[in-house]
């Protein structure tokens, strides 16, 4: 709410077109490489959530300014399972890390009117920043007849110490389109993240999120 006082606040002080009070969904998944190149660690998408507003600043006839606060919910899911039935041995591991992000887009956009309706395109970097995560990991083991089982789950430490999870700050392009039906928006848009997030230097770790968001569009008098 206070960002969206912010945002709302913005837009008068600098008279601007309009803002964008939108919420959807994401696709949320990280691309994750390790120095040694025989460990394969294939993730999986996650859904997750994205909520915020963004506020519109003309620059020319052609292209506006796009950005705001958009809390970002991002994360992936990995799932494994092994098994051999001559040595009657099953190993399943699942895990699921949730991570909420601050993003603050700074895009460039330009719009195509046919009557009371548009389509838009939009390009530009991002910043994010890390509020609060969680992860969870299963993992089940069979071998000969013995079996173990164990859950673990807890809270993302961020930072960039070696005990630390995840670097806190995110960054990255963000491309998009849409269409507008008079104050109704629909847009999709990909967020490449171009920041290592992984705070060991055998790791890298980047968030990579497909959003859908539904808005709704208030303009102001100029």
């Amino acid at each position: 709410m206070l960002a969206l006082l912010f945002v709302v606040g913005l837009a008068f002080q600098a008279q601007s077109q309009s803002i964008h009070i939108q919420g959807g969904l994401n696709l949320a998944n990280m691309s994750i490489d390790y120095d040694d190149d025989d460990f394969d660690f294939d993730t999986d998408w996650k859904l997750g959530f994205i909520v915020g507003a963004t506020a519109l600043f003309p620059v020319t006839d052609l292209i506006d300014l796009e950005t705001g606060f958009l809390f970002s919910q991002k994360g992936f899911k990995y799932s494994d399972e092994y098994y051999d039935d001559f040595w009657d041995e099953t190993e399943i591991t699942e895990v699921d890390v949730r991570l909420l992000y601050l993003n603050i887009p700074i895009t460039a956009r330009t719009n195509f009117n046919f009557g009371d309706n548009s389509i838009f395109f939009q390009a530009g970097p991002y910043l994010g920043f890390g509020l609060s995560g969680t992860f969870k990991s299963e993992f089940e083991y069979s071998y000969n007849g013995f079996s173990e089982s164990g859950k673990f789950e807890g809270d993302i430490e961020w930072g960039s110490g070696d005990d630390d999870d995840y670097k806190r700050l995110d960054y990255g392009l963000v491309f998009g389109a849409g269409i507008e039906f008079g104050r109704i928006t629909f847009g999709a848009s990909y967020g490449l993240g171009l920041a290592n997030i992984a705070p060991h230097d055998d790791l890298t770790e980047k968030n990579k999120v497909i959003s859908f968001r539904l808005g709704y569009k208030i303009n102001f008098m100029q």
